[in-house]
């Protein structure tokens, strides 16, 4: 399904980036080479980064830590 017709910029590109690293709406208009324009695509690119931040959040919920964070924190030198 297209996410921005303007830009025929699919859920599946949007996924693609946001899986590549894309972690905002911004950055995801950038990965998939949307400028600014109509604005119909900003609530629906807007949900389908919350899918993806919201396991993060809930791994730091049960686990305490950072989700993707591998340095540890803490420890004296």
């Amino acid at each position: 399904m297209y996410v921005c017709i303007c830009h025929a910029v699919t859920e599946d590109d949007v996924r693609g980036r946001i899986t590549a690293g894309a972690a905002s709406v911004k950055e995801v208009r950038a990965a998939c080479g949307m400028p600014p324009g109509c604005g119909s695509c900003t609530k629906r690119l807007c949900a389908l980064v919350s899918e993806r931040r919201a396991p993060d959040l809930l791994a730091d919920d049960l686990s305490g830590t950072l989700a993707g964070l591998d340095a540890e924190v803490g420890t004296a030198a």
